[in-house]
């Protein structure tokens, strides 16, 4: 009878110890504030849950909304994209965005 080996490469549930995507995840909170630029797009945190919120200028002049969702608990970074629309002012497309994410999070939309 043989043993299974511990793949080495996961973190021992009920340890304390970060996955490789948990540690991806604080890395990239620790290193973007609230202040960044817009470019750089802007973090929220709801529990396990990660939403990475974007503006991006249209050639139109108009702002589209982004909210890219992911769990922080998985492996690797796998992200599900939300549009949350076209607006005429930046302002309303980072409103927009940023409650997009919220609702995301109370609707588990992973």
């Amino acid at each position: 009878m043989t043993q299974d080996k511990p793949d080495l490469n996961e973190s021992d549930i009920g340890s304390g110890e970060k996955s490789p995507g948990q540690a991806d995840v604080e890395r990239d909170l620790q290193g973007i504030s609230q202040t960044s630029s817009p470019a750089d797009g802007r973090f929220l945190q709801d529990g396990d849950h990660v939403a990475r919120i974007l503006v991006v200028k249209q050639p139109d002049d108009t702002y589209e909304a982004q909210v890219y969702v992911r769990l922080t608990r998985e492996p690797e970074i796998a992200e599900t994209y939300i549009p949350a629309g076209i607006y005429e002012t930046e302002a309303l497309a980072w409103e927009a965005a940023e409650q997009r994410a919220k609702r995301a999070f109370e609707e588990h939309e992973f």
